[in-house]
């Protein structure tokens, strides 16, 4: 968890009303996982186009790695998807239960 100020008075869907200044309390456990946003958010889709993913923030929060781990990531998954076309998962990832990175702990593939 961590915490950041509103810039600016706000009225989410829900109704819950965020004025300038407030403190808010953000998680990033279920970022890019609410079902109201994505579609089967639990499957990883390397080309999902559904909503705006926040893996890398946003603002002046912005990651300033995230240009180089998308180049990465064009880099080299066509490769590993071309030398590996069986590639697919051999058990259920495992979920690294974590207070504030929700990330895997493990993820076993067979080809």
């Amino acid at each position: 968890m961590f915490t950041r100020y509103a810039l600016q008075d706000i009225q989410l869907a829900d109704g819950i009303e965020i004025a300038k200044g407030d403190e808010i309390g953000l998680l990033l456990g279920a970022a890019n996982r609410d079902p109201r946003q994505f579609a089967d958010p639990a499957s990883f889709v390397s080309g999902r186009s559904d909503k705006a993913n926040v893996t890398f923030g946003a603002g002046i929060h912005f990651c300033i790695g995230a240009p180089l781990a998308r180049l990465e990531l064009q880099t080299s998954l066509p490769i590993l998807f071309e030398r590996l076309p069986g590639l697919r998962l051999d058990d259920t990832p495992q979920y690294r239960d974590a207070y504030h990175f929700h990330g895997l702990e493990r993820l076993d593939l067979a080809w």
